[in-house]
């Protein structure tokens, strides 16, 4: 009997023992795992950055796929239909009913923007951390937009006396708005022209190539497109939009997720941003006016940060009510904190 006991109790010792075992195993391949894929995003994070640094000064659309990093030209997409109009103060009917009722709360000027002292040379935007979010597949569009300002050299170059200028580095999930006939997911950019006074507008117009719109005395193009990954709302944490511009070069938008990255360029002088840029606004909205709201599920947590460039380590200036798209999303703005070093940038909290 005090043998069966014995046997028993060194059973349960052995039993326990390699359970522990397991259990040290197990947690020690999670650690494994998890330093592993902390590693990979430290990597790609760096490669991101030096693919930034590498772009072509080029027109042209272009890949480069992770750990190379080199860029490869591909082929480019005709101009999207896509418009994404700015916030009109005076009213032009550019309302959704939805908005009147304070249930959208970000866009349609309702945004933080990040302002820089230099003249701004580019501007990350990403999600570092995205909570309670479970939307899908669903039509939107990520915005890095530039402040709306005189910009003489562009008048001149149009044949006007006095205007404004507007740059928009755009990603959306339908380069048409017209899901019935499939997604087409691209980055582009999207220029505009706004003149200083209704007779010049009726007497010059629109520069060759451009489209008008009249409602705000503007002109508005959109280059080429490049096609990359159609990405879910849940997952936007896992997208890096870019957009640069460079005096006597080009302007880029680059698109980059999961160690994929693919930008679209356009001459400087197409608009000539690099010469009044100082004010960067980057989130998640609505694909474009004729479908201008994302919504988010009850609960959802999204950080927004945007990383601008003018050549210094200086903190930015978190702007608040300085956004210059129409587009909204279904989400309430928190507090904006700037930060300086070696990447300044601003970050804020946007939830419902």
């Amino acid at each position: 009997m005090a043998s069966n006991k014995k046997y028993l109790v060194t059973t349960g010792i052995l039993v326990a023992l390699m359970g522990a075992g397991s259990l040290t195993m197990a947690s020690a391949a999670e650690q494994s795992f998890d330093i592993a894929a902390a590693a990979r995003a430290q990597a790609m994070s760096s490669w991101n950055e030096t693919i930034k640094q590498q772009a072509p000064n080029v027109e042209g659309c272009f890949h480069a796929t992770f750990p190379s990093n080199g860029w490869q030209a591909e082929q480019c997409e005709a101009p999207p239909s896509f418009v994404s109009v700015p916030p009109n103060p005076n009213g032009n009917g550019l309302t959704t009913t939805a908005r009147n009722e304070s249930v959208f709360t970000v866009g349609n000027g309702t945004d933080y923007a990040a302002r820089t002292s230099g003249l701004t040379k580019s501007a990350v935007g990403t999600f570092p951390t995205v909570t309670g979010v479970t939307t899908g597949t669903a039509d939107y569009s990520l915005q890095i937009n530039t402040d709306i300002g005189s910009n003489p050299t562009t008048c001149s170059q149009f044949g006007y006396s006095s205007c404004q200028t507007w740059e928009q580095f755009i990603y959306s999930t339908d380069s048409d708005g017209d899901p019935s006939n499939g997604r087409t997911p691209v980055a582009f950019i999207q220029d505009w022209f706004f003149a200083g006074n209704q007779s010049q507008y009726n007497s010059v117009g629109c520069p060759s190539g451009w489209f008008s719109y009249p409602d705000q005395l503007a002109c508005y193009r959109n280059s080429n497109a490049v096609t990359v990954p159609l990405v879910q709302v849940k997952n936007i944490g896992t997208i890096r939009l870019t957009g640069s511009a460079t005096s006597g070069g080009v302007d880029t938008v680059t698109f980059s997720v999961n160690g994929t990255a693919k930008s679209v360029s356009q001459t400087a002088t197409t608009l000539n941003i690099n010469r009044i840029w100082h004010q960067s606004e980057f989130n998640i909205f609505g694909n474009g006016s004729d479908n201008p709201v994302v919504s988010f599920n009850r609960g959802s947590k999204v950080t927004v940060n945007v990383a601008p460039n003018d050549g210094s380590t200086s903190a930015p200036s978190c702007l608040g009510n300085a956004g210059t798209t129409y587009e909204q999303n279904n989400l309430t703005l928190g507090t904006c904190t700037a930060t300086g070093g070696s990447t300044p940038h601003i970050s804020f909290v946007e939830n419902n």
